[in-house]
Formats: structure tokens, sequence, C-alpha cells
């Protein structure tokens, strides 16, 4: 598998992960390259990506590109989910099935976190083997 291989496999992947979230507009722009639209909590980001790209520098600065996006809407990466407190009134159906929700989306934005770790990993790799099969 190439390189451009193993980041179109990545970016489709994020992308299918992405695309679950209400707030994250996916457009093939027809060129070759993806626009990713992320609104979170009042704040948009718009991120365009290539969709095969040659370099190993150019596949890992639009991952760089991902992250950076996503910390500046405040999904931090590790974080771990904290729910309101609790009133002393018991909870309702409704509000039982807020907080399950509100936590499946918490826990969704950190697996597209170790997608995006997990993609730069395998690229880093593919570069290395790349290096090793050039040099031997």
């Amino acid at each position: 598998m190439s390189i451009s291989d193993t980041h179109s496999r990545w970016i489709t992947k994020l992308t299918e992960q992405m695309s679950v979230f209400d707030a994250v507009e996916y457009e093939d722009q027809g060129d070759g390259h993806i626009l990713l639209s992320i609104l979170y909590n009042g704040a948009q980001r718009t991120v365009k990506i290539a969709s095969s790209a040659g370099d190993i520098r150019v596949q890992k600065e639009q991952f760089g590109e991902i992250r950076n996006a996503l910390t500046s809407l405040g999904i931090i990466e590790g974080q771990k989910f904290t729910p309101p407190k609790r009133s002393r009134q018991p909870m309702s159906p409704q509000m039982a099935a807020a907080r399950a929700k509100q936590q499946n989306e918490f826990e969704a934005w950190q697996e597209v976190w170790r997608t995006i770790r997990k993609a730069e990993t395998s690229l880093d790799r593919e570069y290395e083997i790349s290096n090793m099969l050039d040099y031997y």
C-alpha cells in the first residue's frame, strides 16, 4: 500500500466518522479536495483537505489542520466526560436521554481524535518503510 493509499484510507475513515455529527458538513469539491465545516458551541471552522496528496509533509499538515480546528473549537484530545451535577430532583426520561446523547457525542469526538492519531502513526510507518526500501 502506497503512502497516498494510506492517506486516502484514513481520510475516508475520518470523514465517515465526522459525517455522523449534525454539526459537520462534508462537501466533495470535485477537484480532488474535500471541504469539512465543523460547527461546535456556536463557533465554526472550515478545513480543506486534498483527498489524495503525494507528499508526506502535506498529508501530515492536513491532519494537523484538522487537529488545530478541533482544538480551537474546544474539542480537546483525551478529556474525560464530566456530566453536569445532578439536582436533588430525579431525572426525567428526557433528561436521561439528553445526557446519554451528550455523552455519546463526546465519546464520538474522542474517537475522531484517536483516528487522527492512528492515521498520523500509519503515515509515519509507511514513510519509514518507504525510506528503508529505498535505502536497501
